[in-house]
C-alpha cells in the first residue's frame, strides 16, 4: 500500500496538497483533521509517508508524529512555525520542515525526499 497520509485543518490548504499529490502521481493519499482522526485511522493503516500540519482543529498532533516516528513513517511537517515546535516537542525534528506557504514543486520535493529515506 502506498498511501500518502495529509493531516490538515484549513480546508483549502488540504485541497492544494490533494492536488498536488494527484498531479506529481501520488493518487493513493487520505485527508485527515483532528489529531482524533489520524490515531485511529493509524490503528488500521501504515502509510508510506506523511505531510503534517502540526496544529489541528483539535491539538497539537505531538502524540500522531511520535507514532509515525515509531513506525518508521517519513513525514514533511508543514508549518508556518516549524522552529519554536522543534524547540517544544523535539519528535517533529524527525521529519523534514517546510514552511507554509510553500509551492507544489516544493511540496512534491519534501515528500520525494520523505519516500527516499524510507
Amino acid at each position: 500500500m502506498s498511501t500518502i497520509l495529509i493531516l490538515e485543518d484549513e480546508p483549502f490548504i488540504a485541497l492544494d496538497l490533494e492536488e498536488t499529490l494527484v498531479e506529481s502521481g501520488h493518487r493513493d493519499h487520505v485527508t485527515l483533521s483532528t489529531c482524533k482522526d489520524a490515531s485511529a485511522w493509524l490503528d488500521a493503516h501504515t502509510p508510506v509517508a506523511a505531510i503534517i500540519d502540526p496544529r489541528l482543529s483539535d491539538a497539537i498532533c505531538t502524540t500522531v508524529v511520535r507514532r509515525l516516528s515509531d513506525l518508521g513513517v517519513p513525514f514533511v511537517v508543514y508549518s508556518g512555525e516549524p522552529d519554536s515546535l522543534i524547540e517544544n516537542e523535539p519528535v517533529f525534528g524527525k521529519g523534514e520542515m517546510l514552511g507554509k506557504p510553500a509551492s507544489p514543486d516544493q511540496v512534491i520535493a519534501a515528500v520525494t525526499r520523505a519516500l527516499q529515506t524510507e
